[in-house]
C-alpha cells in the first residue's frame, strides 16, 4: 500500500509541476483561438452581406417593373428576380469560395436567388420556417447570426437587413457549412495539440531522470503480474525499499491464490452437465461453460447478478432454486422448461443441493442442469406411435364394420329411388342419402389408409417429379389466394422408394395446409436438400407460428383448427412416409411454419 502511494504521489508532482500547466495553457490557447477564428467568420459573412445589400438595385418591385413583369404571377416573379439576380450572387459566391449567398423577398415570402446557384438554385422559391432566424430579421431590423440546421445544412449564417424608403423588403445573407468551419477549427486544433504535444515531451524528458528508477520498476511488477496470470508458481524477485514491499505482497498472494486453488474448478469445467453456485444473497459465483450450452447464457452475462433477474423470465425455474435457497429443500429429477434463445423449447432436468463449508456454515446452493430435450421429444414421440398404433387399429376395425352397413344403406336407398316417380319431393332425400353414405365412404378409406398405408405400388421415384405434380393441382388455387409456390431445388436431384401416388398425397395435404394458413396471402417455399442419408423437404409458410406444445399434436388423428377438417390430413401422412422408413417433422421458423418431409433416398448430381 506504502508503495502504492508512493508512486501515485511521484506521479501527481511531476504532472503538477510539468505537464499539468502547458496542457491547461494549450486549452486556455485552443479556446481562445476558436472564438476568434468564429468571429472572423462571423465579421466576414456580415461583411457580404453588407456588400450584397450595397449591390441590389432599389427593390424589388422596382426590379420587376424594369423587368416589365409587375402584373405577373408570384412564380413569375420569382423566376425573373432570380435571373436578374443569379449573375451577381454567383459572382459574389466565387469571390468567396464555399460561402453561400442569396436575397429573400418578403412580399414573395421566398428565397429569389441563391448563388452559387449550380449548387443552391433547388431552393429558388422556398419559403422559410415559421421558426427562422430570417423572419426575426425582417421583424427587427437588426443583422443577425445563427448557427444549426437551416435551408442549406448545418450552416453559420449572416443575415442583414433589407430596407428601402424606410420599409422592409427582405433580408440578405451569407452562410458557410459549419463542416468547412470545423475543417479549419480543426486544423488549429492540430497545430495547438502539436506545440502542446511538443512542450509535453520536452517536459517529460526533463522529468524522466526521476522517473525512471520508478518506471522500470513497475514494468518489472507489471511484467511479474502477467506471469503470475499464467503460472502461480512464479515467483518476483525481492526489490529495495517500498517497492520490495509489493513485490513481497504480490508473492504472498500468489502462494495463497496456488494452495487455494483445487482441481474442483478443472472438474467442473469439464462436466457434461451445467453446473453453477448461488451465494447466501442470491448470487450467481460459479458457471461452467456447459451451463452456457444449456441456457444460453455466457459467464459474463451471469455472473456476480442474482438469479431472480438472470432467470426472470423462467419464474418456475426461480422457484425451484429459491427453494433450495431459502427453505434449504433438496430437489431431485425437477423438469424445467424454457424458451432458448437460439434452439426453441428445451426441456432441462435440475438437481439442487445446500452448499456448506467445511465447518457446516451454509454458504449458498450448488444446482446442476442436465440437457433433456432430445430425450424428451424422444418419448413423446414415442408415446404418440404408441398412441397412432392403437388408434390404427381401431380405426381399421371401425371403417371395416361401417363399411358393411353402408354398402346396405346405399343399395336400398337407390332401389328406392328407382321405385320413386320422378318427380317424386322423396327423390331429393334419396339423393341425400346417397351423397352422405358415399362421404363416410371416404371417411371410411381414410381411416383405412391411416391404419395401414399400402406399400405394394412401392418403387424407386424422383422427388422433384412428384413435387411438381402436386404443385401443378394447388398452383391455380393458391394464386387466386394471393399465395405464390416457389420451388428451390438444390444440386442433388434425389430419388427414393415410395408410393408415387402416396407421396403426391402428402405432399398435398401439406402444401394445402400451408395455402390454408395464409389467408392474407405470402409465399410458400418448397426446398430439398440433402441430409446424410436421408432426401429432406421443406414446406415453409407464412403463417402464424403453431404454439411449441402443439407441434406434436398437429400429426395427431382428429387434431385439428379447422371447424370443416376431419384432422387424419397430417396424421396420415406422418404414416405414409413413416411407412416409407423416414420421417416428418414440423417447426417454427423466423418466417412462420416449416414442414420437413424426411425419406431415404439416393442422389444424382445435377449439371447446372
Amino acid at each position: 500500500m506504502k508503495a502504492y502511494f508512493y508512486r501515485i504521489r511521484l506521479i501527481a508532482s511531476v504532472v503538477a509541476v510539468t505537464i499539468l500547466p502547458i496542457l491547461i495553457t494549450g486549452m486556455v490557447l485552443l479556446h481562445a483561438a476558436e472564438q476568434a477564428l468564429l468571429e472572423e467568420k462571423k465579421q466576414k459573412l456580415i461583411a457580404i452581406t453588407q456588400q450584397l445589400d450595397f449591390a441590389l438595385p432599389k427593390d424589388y418591385d422596382d426590379l420587376t417593373k424594369k423587368l416589365g413583369v409587375q402584373e405577373a404571377s408570384r412564380e413569375q416573379k420569382i423566376e425573373y428576380i432570380n435571373q436578374a439576380l443569379q449573375p451577381l450572387t454567383d459572382r459574389i459566391a466565387s469571390e468567396h469560395p464555399g460561402i453561400g449567398v442569396g436575397y429573400y423577398a418578403a412580399d414573395l415570402d421566398a428565397i429569389v436567388t441563391y448563388g452559387p446557384s449550380q449548387e443552391m438554385k433547388f431552393h429558388v422559391g422556398e419559403s422559410i420556417s415559421r421558426a427562422h432566424f430570417g423572419r426575426l430579421v425582417m421583424e427587427s431590423g437588426k443583422p443577425e447570426i445563427a448557427i444549426g440546421e437551416q435551408v442549406r445544412g448545418n450552416i453559420m449564417n449572416a443575415m442583414y437587413p433589407l430596407q428601402r424608403n424606410g420599409k422592409m423588403i427582405g433580408y440578405t445573407w451569407a452562410n458557410e457549412l459549419m463542416s468547412n468551419i470545423d475543417v479549419q477549427l480543426a486544423g488549429m486544433r492540430r497545430s495547438i495539440y502539436a506545440i502542446s504535444g511538443i512542450g509535453c515531451l520536452i517536459a517529460a524528458v526533463a522529468s524522466g531522470l526521476m522517473v525512471h528508477r520508478l518506471e522500470a520498476l513497475l514494468e518489472e511488477i507489471k511484467a511479474g503480474l502477467r506471469k503470475l496470470s499464467l503460472d502461480l508458481s512464479f515467483r518476483m524477485r525481492r526489490l529495495e525499499g517500498e517497492p520490495g514491499e509489493i513485490s513481497e505482497a504480490i508473492n504472498k498472494m500468489a502462494g495463497e491464490l496456488q494452495a487455494s486453488r483445487t482441481h474442483t474448478e478443472t472438474i467442473m469445467q469439464s462436466m457434461d452437465s451445467g453446473v453453477l453456485a448461488l451465494d447466501g444473497k442470491g448470487n450467481i459465483t460459479s458457471w461452467n461453460e456447459a451451463a452456457t450450452k444449456v441456457t444460453g447464457l455466457s459467464a459474463v452475462q451471469v455472473m456476480g447478478k442474482a438469479y431472480t433477474d438472470v432467470f426472470a423470465q423462467s419464474q418456475p425455474f426461480v422457484e425451484l432454486l429459491a427453494e433450495t435457497l431459502t427453505y434449504g429443500r433438496t430437489i431431485r429429477d425437477a423438469e424445467w422448461e424454457f424458451q432458448h434463445a437460439e434452439m426453441g423449447l428445451r426441456y432441462v432436468k435440475v438437481g439442487t443441493s445446500i452448499w456448506v463449508s467445511p465447518t457446516d456454515q451454509v454458504l449458498g446452493a450448488i444446482v446442476v442442469l442436465d440437457e433433456r430435450t432430445q430425450w424428451k421429444r424422444m418419448e413423446m414421440r414415442l408415446a404418440q406411435a404408441e398412441r397412432l398404433a392403437a388408434i390404427g387399429e381401431w380405426a381399421a376395425s371401425i371403417a371395416h364394420e361401417v363399411r358393411n352397413p353402408l354398402t346396405s344403406i346405399k343399395a336400398f336407398a337407390q332401389i328406392i329411388e328407382e321405385e320413386l316417380p320422378e318427380e317424386h319431393d322423396s327423390r331429393e332425400y334419396t339423393e341425400i342419402i346417397v351423397e352422405e353414405v358415399e362421404r363416410l365412404n371416404r371417411f371410411a378409406d381414410e381411416l383405412l389408409l391411416f391404419s395401414r398405408p399400402d406399400e405394394s405400388a412401392n418403387v424407386h421415384i424422383h422427388v422433384w417429379d412428384v413435387i411438381n405434380q402436386t404443385v401443378m393441382l394447388v398452383e391455380r388455387g393458391a394464386t387466386g389466394k394471393g399465395i405464390q409456390v416457389e420451388r428451390c431445388f438444390g444440386d442433388h436431384a434425389p430419388y427414393v422408394l415410395a408410393s408415387p401416388d402416396l407421396l403426391k398425397q402428402v405432399f398435398l395435404n401439406i402444401l394445402m395446409n400451408a395455402i390454408q394458413a395464409m389467408p392474407n396471402g405470402g409465399i410458400v417455399q418448397i426446398r430439398t436438400e440433402k441430409d446424410g442419408d436421408y432426401a429432406c423437404v421443406h414446406v415453409t409458410n407464412e403463417g402464424h407460428h403453431i404454439a411449441e406444445e402443439h407441434l406434436l399434436s398437429v400429426f395427431e388423428p382428429f387434431y385439428t383448427t379447422k371447424p370443416s377438417g376431419t384432422g387424419l390430413g397430417l396424421a396420415i401422412s406422418q404414416r405414409i412416409v413413416h411407412a416409407f422408413g423416414g420421417y416428418i417433422t414440423a417447426q417454427n421458423v423466423p418466417s412462420g411454419v416449416q414442414f420437413t418431409v424426411a425419406l431415404p433416398g439416393r442422389w444424382e448430381e445435377v449439371e447446372r
